[in-house]
């Protein structure tokens, strides 16, 4: 398979550029809905938020961990996970460690810490060696990941939930 990229400019653009989208999406929603899920069965765009820092969180923790040789391609797992969450059909229960919280988030505080966790993962991309497997981080369901693919599940995910978000607008637009 052919390695996606192995650009670290290119890699942290992408991701920055997801990462900016959704904070600047989520920082549209007004105080007065931020906590308000849009139907029953929905989180709000604070939960959605608030699930999004918590597997941000998670990707910088798998990037910082020692690093091991693969006999694969850094980007085999790429499509699987292209796939998982790039594909608006398919939906998925998360794991209860990045389930969000039940209580109010506050949104000032969410904000900061998704800008905050922007920079510290942008920090990791262009520090670490993305083409090594991040070595005892399994991902459920596929096993280890490289650094790349760490980054492009982090990517994937914040394009879905930026999704996410963008159809709860016009729910809260009627209100």
């Amino acid at each position: 398979m052919q390695t996606i990229t192995n650009d670290t400019t290119e890699l942290l653009r992408d991701f920055t550029a997801a990462a900016d989208h959704f904070t600047n999406l989520l920082e549209s929603f007004s105080p007065e809905v931020f906590n308000q899920a849009p139907f029953e069965g929905s989180w709000s765009p604070a939960q959605v938020g608030d699930h999004v820092l918590k597997f941000l969180n998670g990707t910088k923790s798998a990037l910082s961990v020692p690093k091991a040789t693969s006999e694969r391609a850094p980007d085999a797992h790429e499509p699987l996970l292209r796939e998982i969450f790039l594909n608006f059909e398919r939906k998925a229960k998360a794991p209860a460690v990045v389930v969000p919280s039940d209580e109010p988030i506050d949104r000032t505080q969410l904000l900061k810490a998704l800008k905050e966790i922007r920079e510290s993962l942008g920090a990791r991309i262009r520090e670490e060696d993305l083409l090594m497997l991040c070595a005892g981080v399994p991902f459920p369901t596929i096993g280890d990941l490289t650094g790349l693919e760490w980054v492009l599940f982090a990517d994937y995910h914040l394009r879905r939930h930026t999704r996410q978000l963008q159809q709860m607008q016009p729910y809260f637009n009627q209100q």
